[in-house]
């Protein structure tokens, strides 16, 4: 699989590309392309324009004096009018990538690195292992959900509000951006997801910019955290997994840098009016989540130690309760025990005895970390000692005793009081 810096004057888009079938020239290929994908195509030249590069060297073969593109295309021509914004097929589009050619920074690229090929059947090859679907493992299999949303967690890539744009105005707002550039996405990554965004004091849920802790503290914070980056003292490399960006942000705390429960605000962002319904009839109600783990709720960052936890978890989120009660009773006792036996390892805690008290001292370890207020702390030793339905006690006989099932009603309450323990307990 050998890769060559190739001229881009010299790259071809392919005229017989599989997308769009045989056409007369290069030309016609790049048209063609446009006229059935300008909105990706324009994003695509976008973001090479951003990036000041080609992520994936395309796959070309050498034909003539020309190496066809067989794999690429698209970043091909796109490279390829950035640089030569005349050989698109319309004034507008024209227009579109000169504006993108004036907005290059730096040096404009000459070559690009490619990967290339002497034998059509090797290039065959390869497009079948990559565009013809898994073929039975042969060739690639795409991300499934859980695949796309670790990627989001890890990289805070695939957010629907612009962290760190909304960060920076924020700081600008309040006159204290740091010297010199902020770098984004190394920002988005460190908060990358509502569990590290908490801990700093700002939140996306509801697909919005928005403080939950006092504004100054906050202010400060997030300062501080501008100001590591774009000095370089935090770099990228410093948070390229979960471990690393805990470990940061727990340095934070141990400064007393970073927000506590007692900035958190008093009143949260409001919610909007409901819609009404259409001609005049009453808006309908929201349904109740069908499953333990209610839609929306963020998980919590897992550790690569945290893999198990993190499929129960993935199983309560998706097993309706009505249809598997038992398997549903099974994995919230399994959640609760992993979660308290976890957080008690990773922290040196010594309490060994039954459920209730391990429980008493992880919730008291998080009320000592700020991660839990008093007056939830005093509702977990009400749960964990009374035996009342909803507590510890009630859960061993979720399991074991022929007589007890408990409703869909009983499961919800379990977490809603619950729910928030077990969160703060997973996120070590």
């Amino acid at each position: 699989m050998p890769f060559e810096s190739i001229r881009i004057s010299d790259l071809m888009v392919n005229p017989a590309n599989d997308r769009h079938g045989e056409l007369r020239d290069e030309s016609a290929a790049i048209g063609e392309l446009f006229h059935e994908h300008e909105p990706r195509m324009r994003a695509l030249a976008e973001d090479i324009a951003r990036e000041g590069r080609i992520f994936d060297p395309p796959l070309v073969m050498l034909h003539d004096d020309s190496y066809v593109v067989f794999d690429g295309n698209r970043r091909v021509t796109c490279i390829k009018l950035i640089r030569s914004p005349d050989l698109a097929p319309n004034d507008d589009l024209r227009q579109f990538f000169q504006g993108l050619r004036n907005k290059w920074e730096g040096r404009f690229p000459s070559r690009i690195m490619c990967q290339v090929e002497a034998d059509r059947e090797a290039v065959d090859n390869i497009l079948f292992r990559r565009h013809t679907g898994t073929q039975a493992g042969v060739g690639q299999i795409g991300w499934d959900d859980r695949a796309k949303r670790n990627f989001s967690e890890r990289t805070g890539r695939g957010n629907t509000a612009n962290v760190s744009a909304s960060i920076e105005a924020f700081l600008d707002d309040g006159g204290m951006l740091p010297e010199g550039r902020i770098p984004w996405s190394t920002l988005a990554r460190l908060l990358s997801s509502e569990q590290f965004r908490n801990r700093v004091g700002v939140s996306t849920a509801g697909r919005q910019f928005v403080l939950t802790h006092d504004r100054d503290v906050v202010l400060n914070t997030l300062h501080r955290i501008t100001s590591d980056l774009a000095s370089g003292d935090l770099t990228l490399g410093d948070l390229w997994n979960n471990e690393g960006k805990r470990r940061y942000l727990d340095q934070l705390e141990t400064e007393n840098i970073l927000p506590t429960e007692q900035h958190r605000n008093a009143v949260g962002p409001q919610p909007q009016p409901p819609i009404p319904g259409r001609r005049g009839r009453p808006a309908r109600h929201q349904p109740a989540s069908r499953t333990l783990i209610p839609a929306g709720v963020p998980s919590p960052q897992w550790t690569a130690d945290q893999q198990r936890l993190s499929r129960i978890w993935d199983e309560l989120c998706s097993l309706p309760i009505r249809t598997f009660p038992n398997a549903t009773a099974a994995l919230l006792r399994m959640l609760l025990e992993h979660a308290v036996e976890g957080y008690i390892a990773e922290h040196g805690i010594s309490e060994r005895q039954d459920l209730s008290r391990r429980v008493g001292v992880v919730a008291r370890s998080l009320l000592d970390r700020d991660l839990i207020d008093q007056r939830y702390f005093e509702e977990i030793e009400r749960i964990r000692q009374n035996d009342e339905l909803i507590s510890v006690a009630s859960m061993q006989r979720l399991l074991h005793s022929p007589d007890f099932s408990p409703m869909e009603r009983e499961f919800r309450a379990y977490w809603d009081r619950l729910g928030r323990f077990i969160v703060a307990a997973c996120s070590l």
